[in-house]
């Protein structure tokens, strides 16, 4: 189900930055996870879209590197994401039992990277996973990846894995 959002409203209480206009699908609110599709990779990643239009991808691989970007996200037309970004972080997870927490940080600081891609909610199977799934088709990859399984829709701000390193603005 889409929604519009006028800069006038409000969303769980707080106001709605007149940036977030827009259409808004919340099938995508949730934690999306590139799990099943990623049978013999040895990186993978994940995608995080809040229901106040804020978001983070991530990504992590085998030898210890993780990358986590912040982004704020609309729907300026039926099934198309737009994703801006405003915040990067990089290093490695080696050493921590999460390789979604950062052990030691190389690089962060501003992003304005802007990626326009359509998408598809359906459901999927793979051979790790014969249950079927709702699965998130992108026609661009973010990260790696271009295929997510829905983890969970609940979601937080406290859920993004950098929330303790730069708190969102």
């Amino acid at each position: 189900m889409a929604r519009y959002w006028h800069d006038d409203q409000t969303l769980y209480g707080r106001r709605i930055d007149a940036t977030l206009t827009g259409m808004y699908d919340e099938n995508l609110v949730g934690l999306w996870d590139s799990g099943p599709y990623d049978l013999g990779s040895m990186e993978t990643s994940w995608l995080g879209f809040l229901p106040d239009g804020r978001g983070w991808s991530a990504w992590a691989n085998l030898a210890g590197g993780i990358d986590i970007g912040r982004f704020r996200w609309r729907c300026p037309k039926p099934e198309s994401v737009k994703l801006h970004y405003e915040w990067q972080a990089a290093g490695g997870w080696q050493g921590t039992e999460d390789s979604l927490r950062f052990s030691s940080i190389d690089s962060q600081g501003p992003d304005d990277e802007v990626l326009n891609t359509g998408y598809t909610i359906r459901p999927d199977v793979t051979r790790t996973a014969s249950e079927p799934f709702t699965a998130l088709h992108l026609e661009k990859r973010v990260q790696f990846c271009s295929t997510y399984a829905l983890i969970r829709h609940e979601l937080s701000p406290e859920d993004d894995p950098v929330h303790h390193l730069a708190p969102w603005q």
